[in-house]
């Protein structure tokens, strides 16, 4: 069956479904991105996982009483496919007037099984779903990345010469030269901007990168490729990896790891990471022990 993104409900107008409704899901295909960036579900260079937060998760236990959590849910990026947000905010929605259990806990329990059965199966992966109360430990990811800004580390007289007239992503404006010796390289950056591959709405990001590879990295040109995003139009999990590819590529590296924690959207924010190496995967973004502190912008 060939992909339609006409054939979803983006960028139409929808009604909040009274019951629960697991018809409203719409999967998309990673492939429908990877194919122009030589990315192929059978070699890719990476590992890694998308991390969704919902914040707009409720329900009803038998007696009519609401209960309101926070959802996370957490699955691989070497599934064939992804979750739809508007397709998933109106799902989540149907549960909003269901009677789920006679308790709390019940209504609970029964509405994450509920979840993760009917992502799971949409995606055909394992979907790893949690919902957590105001109570639950919340944790800052990426403790490394505190005091590693980009524009810190790039002299503030260069950044204020150079002619930012790319804004469709350009990988040659990337400038590195081969070394003898190893480089390490780490940096986040508040000036992730690309749009919605539908609505054409704009789309912030913090990104988080880390690098080491026989490579001297120009962090100018960095901003000046990541600055290249601003009228891009891709899901939040595309630049991810179309960024983690382009550096993949020209770095050469030994390791690499890309991640981005995405502005809430609709009650919604999503945070895919990808890496060279599993020990590069934040512990506290994936663990669906934990509730992740937001950023700034978040």
């Amino acid at each position: 069956m060939n992909f339609n993104i006409k054939d979803s409900i983006l960028g139409k107008s929808a009604t909040t479904a009274e019951k629960y409704d697991p018809t409203l899901l719409f999967r998309i295909p990673r492939s429908e991105n990877r194919i122009h960036y030589d990315l192929h579900d059978d070699k890719l260079p990476f590992v890694g996982y998308d991390v969704w937060n919902c914040y707009e998760v409720s329900f009803l236990t038998d007696n009519g009483l609401p209960v309101s959590r926070v959802m996370k849910l957490v699955y691989a990026a070497d599934s064939q496919y992804l979750v739809e947000s508007k397709s998933l905010k109106l799902y989540l929605n149907s549960f909003n007037m269901d009677h789920c259990g006679k308790t709390i806990n019940d209504a609970e329990q029964r509405v994450g099984v509920t979840i993760s059965q009917d992502l799971s199966n949409l995606l055909e992966t394992q979907v790893y779903v949690s919902l957590f109360h105001s109570k639950c430990e919340v944790r800052k990811p990426f403790p490394t990345f505190i005091n590693v800004d980009l524009a810190s580390q790039i002299p503030l007289k260069l950044q204020e010469s150079i002619h930012f007239t790319r804004f469709t992503e350009s990988p040659d404006l990337i400038r590195c030269e081969k070394t003898e010796a190893l480089h390490s390289c780490l940096f986040r950056t508040d000036l992730l901007r690309s749009n919605c591959r539908v609505t054409n709405q704009p789309d912030w990001g913090d990104l988080f990168v880390e690098i080491t590879a026989h490579r001297d990295i120009d962090l100018s040109s960095i901003m000046e490729y990541l600055v290249s995003f601003r009228k891009e139009n891709h899901f939040h999990e595309e630049v991810v990896e179309m960024i983690y590819k382009r550096f993949w590529d020209i770095f050469e590296p030994e390791t690499l790891m890309v991640a981005a924690m995405y502005t809430r959207r609709g009650g919604i924010d999503i945070n895919p990471i990808r890496a060279s190496h599993p020990e590069l995967i934040d512990e506290t973004l994936v663990s669906t022990k934990l509730m992740v502190e937001k950023t700034q912008r978040q």
